[in-house]
């Protein structure tokens, strides 16, 4: 795996938190933490791919992420819902997949 700009410890929680919600498929870190050109502050860029997830579970999933022990901001995106052409090439050019997810949701 790529060396990412974030700390194992909190690349675990992180881990923690999606394995705690079957719906999500995958996990991509793009941004600033991806490339290697975080500053002390640069949130935590996530494009979540959960094509199955209802809106309660969405909810749940970022409500969790929110109260997650992380100092970083996190900034989450639903890879489903994108439309913006410029992000959707962002993510799929420097984003590094951090959680592989259930093959079946």
């Amino acid at each position: 795996m790529k060396s990412l700009d974030l700390r194992d410890q909190d690349l675990a929680v992180l881990r923690r938190t999606f394995r705690r919600f079957p719906c999500v498929r995958e996990v991509r870190l793009f941004g600033s933490r991806a490339t290697g050109h975080a500053r002390r502050a640069s949130d935590i860029d996530l494009a979540i791919s959960a094509p199955d997830a209802t809106t309660d579970q969405w909810l749940e999933l970022t409500d969790a992420l929110d109260e997650a022990p992380i100092i970083y901001e996190l900034d989450v995106v639903r890879t489903e819902r994108l439309y913006s052409p410029r992000l959707i090439e962002k993510i799929a050019r420097e984003g590094v997949p951090i959680y592989p997810g259930n093959t079946t949701a």
